[in-house]
């Protein structure tokens, strides 16, 4: 068994911290502190090692991300070892929406196989472990509005939105 490699890094709309397996990435923390990155990875084990090495391409990826490209999380590995069934088939759900666009949590929950557990699926997006590779930013209640957001707050939701919305659109033409 391989030991848990961590990292930490800042961007534009926080501090990250990475906690990582051989079986891929176990979690990723945004929060507007280091401190608070660091607690939301959930308490590293006495083995876990500080590796920036083993996660420069999800640094990279999610540094590409921030910047605009939709696609750049795409292929970030993820350990799904300990996910429960209706939370894995919500968060695969989730992958799917699209960039710069929304879902409710009631679509959340019937894309997931289960249409009557909207409860559930707000369960799934706020106990997400991967906030930006999950983009459970971009799921919003029934009425349109923003709702919890564990990876920094509304603020960082809408303006992860916002980004997005832009970076969707293109650019300027004149």
């Amino acid at each position: 068994m391989s030991k848990d490699k961590h990292y930490m890094f800042q961007t534009p709309v926080g501090w990250v911290a990475l906690l990582g397996s051989s079986e891929g990435l176990r979690r990723l923390s945004l929060k507007p502190t280091p401190e608070e990155a660091l607690d939301e990875l959930g308490g590293l084990s006495e083995e876990a090692t500080l590796d920036q090495g083993w996660f420069v391409l999800v640094q990279r990826a999610v540094e590409r991300y921030l910047e605009g490209d939709s696609r750049a999380l795409d292929g970030i590995k993820l350990d799904l070892d300990q996910a429960p069934r209706f939370f894995r088939a919500a968060w695969e759900a989730c992958r799917r929406i699209p960039s710069g666009e929304t879902r409710s949590y009631a679509w959340l929950a019937a894309e997931a196989g289960s249409p009557l557990a909207v409860r559930a699926a707000g369960q799934a997006m706020a106990r997400n472990p991967w906030p930006l590779i999950i983009p459970c930013h971009r799921v919003i209640g029934s009425n349109g509005g923003l709702h919890g957001y564990g990876a920094g707050g509304l603020k960082v939701k809408a303006q992860l939105l916002e980004m997005e919305r832009v970076a969707a659109e293109g650019p300027v033409k004149n």
